[in-house]
């Protein structure tokens, strides 16, 4: 709690990541607000005004910067004609300003109904986070929203685990990362991070849609682009009709987004990764598991569905050779990163290895990275909660916890300090 003239105000938590913002107050266990980051606009060449929510933020392109757009889980999953699809976040960064401000009003205005200018803000940044991009959040905290009070900080899922040092090991939608944290700071030496996840989605594409022997290549139309399909067999042509009158207004980036998201949905309830390693016969005895698709097609997948999780922790010879560039897999990040520790050091992280993200509740993945860690180290251990609400919002939870106590309060950066020093407060203060 914050005192403003006697009274008082919790303190507002922002944690914004490649698939989803989260919103909330300080000090509760879960957050409030939950919005995609993705965002729909309709090009100003596209559309006639109807009173839609606008994007006018400096910083963005001049074609999004004048479109109609929509925010929210009313936002990109409704088709509308011509509707693109957009994302600030590249990479686990912020590369695009402009949409930021819009996303923040609607998760903190429509869906929690609270003012930001009436609380403290703490706002978690990726440990690789820019100088300039830290100074970007905190102009738009105190012009745009007329914030009095804010805090920029990285690696907060060691506060959730309730650990001061720790090998902090985090998997989002596009980018898996390894940070080494001693008494509470960022050991940046030691800082490895690679677009792991964006590769296993690759892999699990084309799993769906190559021609296979054993299945037919899946369709992945969205459902908002199917008028009617009808029940057929396992593994039979999908008998289905698609909406005419939608298809010339759908945009390409829209289907991308769509297509991506059915992917998604299919690597969380299907794939999964054997405990122990690669084990041809092991994988032939695990069950198969039928998925369907929104167009009626169904099928069942057997010792695939494995092989999609193997991506994380191992690639083949033939991959690597054809791709050089190829993302490390999680052992080869954890390994660089000691490497680049002291040590001494080396065997306190080890022993307090923090499994967080969403990409972490993975079928099988906690276990199967116990596996690998076993193989290298005697003494080691990984705190993966079980609960999917604390491992998928690890680093909210932390800045929740963070924000609640009332040492924290001397790390605040205060309006009064912004107008001062203007931006040379945020690289003094938030380090």
């Amino acid at each position: 709690m914050v005192n403003y003239g006697g009274d008082e105000v919790s303190a507002l938590v922002i944690d914004i990541g490649s698939s989803s913002l989260r919103a909330g107050y300080a000090g509760d266990d879960a957050p409030k607000a939950i919005i995609p980051s993705s965002y729909g606009y309709i090009p100003p060449s596209a559309h006639s005004d109807n009173g839609d929510v606008r994007m006018n933020e400096t910083g963005a392109s001049e074609s999004v910067a004048k479109a109609k757009s929509f925010f929210g889980h009313s936002g990109p999953s409704i088709w509308r004609a011509n509707m693109e699809i957009g994302n600030p976040i590249t990479d686990g960064l912020i590369t695009d300003f402009g949409p930021i401000p819009a996303l923040f009003r609607h998760a903190l205005e429509d869906v929690m109904r609270c003012s930001a200018s009436e609380h403290p803000i703490l706002v978690t940044e990726p440990s690789w986070n820019t100088t300039a991009n830290r100074e970007r959040m905190a102009e738009i905290m105190f012009e745009e929203f007329q914030v009095r009070l804010i805090e920029n900080l990285t690696q907060l899922s060691r506060f959730a685990a309730g650990k001061g040092s720790a090998l902090v090991i985090d998997i989002g939608q596009s980018t898996a990362s390894v940070v080494p944290v001693v008494d509470g700071f960022v050991l940046r030496k030691g800082l490895q991070h690679s677009s792991l996840p964006k590769l296993v989605h690759a892999h699990a594409r084309h799993l769906l849609t190559a021609p296979n022997p054993v299945r037919r290549p899946a369709d992945l139309y969205p459902y908002q682009l199917i008028s009617s399909k009808q029940a057929v067999e396992p593994n039979a042509p999908p008998r289905y009709t698609l909406r005419e009158d939608r298809l010339a207004g759908t945009t390409q980036s829209w289907r991308e987004w769509y297509e991506a998201r059915e992917v998604e949905e299919w690597v969380q309830s299907v794939a999964g990764v054997l405990d122990q390693g690669w084990n041809d016969q092991v994988v032939q005895h695990r069950q198969h598991k039928q998925y369907e698709f929104p167009t009626g097609y169904n099928a069942w997948f057997g010792p695939e569905r494995f092989g999609v999780g193997e991506m994380y922790f191992h690639h083949s010879p033939q991959l690597v050779a054809g791709n050089p560039d190829i993302p490390k897999h999680i052992p080869g990040l954890i390994t660089d990163s000691l490497r680049a520790c002291d040590p001494e050091l080396r065997q306190v992280l080890i022993s307090n290895v923090v499994l967080t993200g969403g990409g972490s509740l993975f079928s099988g993945l906690a276990d199967r990275l116990g596996s690998e860690l076993a193989r290298s180290f005697p003494h080691f251990k990984i705190h993966a909660p079980g609960n999917p609400i604390e491992r998928r919002y690890g680093g909210w939870l932390g800045g929740s916890i963070l924000a609640s106590l009332g040492t924290f309060h001397q790390l605040w950066i205060s309006r009064e300090e912004w107008q001062e020093h203007g931006k040379a407060i945020v690289g003094q203060r938030c380090k």
